[in-house]
């Protein structure tokens, strides 16, 4: 099957995104550390915007913090859920055991977006950050909801459109790994880059 055997290039390409993204410091499956990424040069003497920097930093850590453990989890989720997948292809699982196994595992994906639903971001950036990632769990959820009609129908189409979720999935993550960057995202679906957004 032509399709989600690209999941497990997705995987690398995550895998790699998270060599680049100094960020995250992965320590194990229920924590991640993310690092400080706040670059001020601040005279010795300029005892203010040193407490102000500081402020900052503390209000943002949260949300940080909060952001990577999420990311963290939902890596996990998915290796996981692939593992069962590779399963399935070398002939160890059914069809059916395979959507029991996929049934088991929605749930779990959208415990992972009321999660994201709940953070608190503190900038627009990681307001940006917080969506995008949203966007990018609800397509993985969709791409497995499909996968699951696949398994029961056989449809092709079906399989088109889990393969073009998770393509979708990735991008998003992609562009939400940048949004926490601070770097330029550009998303035709969220009006972030016209001054629109106005924190509360």
């Amino acid at each position: 099957m032509k399709s989600l055997r690209k999941i497990d290039v997705g995987i690398l390409i995550m895998v790699l995104l998270f060599g680049f993204y100094g960020q995250f410091v992965i320590i194990n499956q229920s924590q991640a550390i993310v690092k400080d990424t706040l670059n001020v040069s601040l005279s010795s003497n300029n005892n203010t915007a040193s407490i102000i920097v500081s402020n900052i930093s503390n209000i943002t850590q949260p949300f940080r913090l909060s952001y990577g453990m999420l990311i963290n989890d939902s890596y996990s989720l998915t290796q996981s859920y692939q593992k069962e997948i590779g399963k399935w292809q070398s002939k160890q699982y059914d069809n059916k055991t395979m959507i029991l196994i996929t049934d088991k595992y929605l749930p779990k994906f959208q415990k992972l977006v009321n999660r994201a639903a709940s953070l608190q971001p503190t900038t627009s950036k990681y307001l940006q950050a917080k969506d995008l990632y949203i966007k990018s769990l609800q397509s993985e959820i969709g791409s497995y909801m499909h996968f699951r009609i696949f398994l029961v129908t056989g449809s092709r189409t079906e399989d088109d459109t889990s393969t073009q979720l998770l393509s979708n999935a990735l991008n998003y993550e992609i562009k939400s790994f940048a949004a926490f960057d601070n770097r330029t995202v550009t998303d035709t679906d969220n009006n972030y880059g016209n001054g629109s957004f106005m924190p509360t």
